[in-house]
């Protein structure tokens, strides 16, 4: 048995996903939408039943927070598989930026930062914020343990 391979995984998924279930519904749709684009219909669906009817404006906001993440970063960005119950290190800074960015926007701006490889455009931080916001509005925010 090569005892490297647990180390290599560590290293490659170092976050456990969150047991929070609205907040692993929202990482696998940022997952299917990475995957598969950012109008993927199973994300759609995820969010429709993880949100009910209040489901469109996190939608929205999620495909304008990953479109913008893509386009502010350096280089490329860790996606795990979705059945994965593990997170890359840049998903678990994606997600705790998020639970993070209205409480303390600084570390929000450093988890951004991590994901993104340099600091993070306004643009960025603000739709992060609202896509908080949104997910707190209805009850469902980003909850890490």
């Amino acid at each position: 048995m090569d005892s490297r391979k647990p180390d290599n995984l560590a290293q490659v998924l170092p976050h456990p996903a969150p047991n929070d279930r609205p907040s692993r519904t929202l990482l696998v749709a940022v997952r299917r939408m990475a995957v598969h684009g950012l109008y993927d219909a199973s994300a759609a669906l995820l969010m429709v039943q993880a949100f009910g009817v209040h489901f469109r404006k996190p939608l929205v906001l999620l495909r304008a927070f990953l479109m913008e993440t893509s386009a502010a970063a350096s280089g490329a960005i860790r996606i795990a598989p979705c059945c994965l119950p593990r997170m890359t290190a840049q998903e678990g800074a994606m997600m705790a930026a998020i639970a993070h960015a209205l409480t303390d926007p600084d570390l929000a701006a450093n988890h951004l930062a991590t994901v993104t490889g340099q600091v993070a455009p306004g643009g960025l931080f603000t739709t992060m914020q609202a896509l908080s916001m949104a997910l707190r509005e209805c009850g469902r925010p980003v909850v890490l343990d």
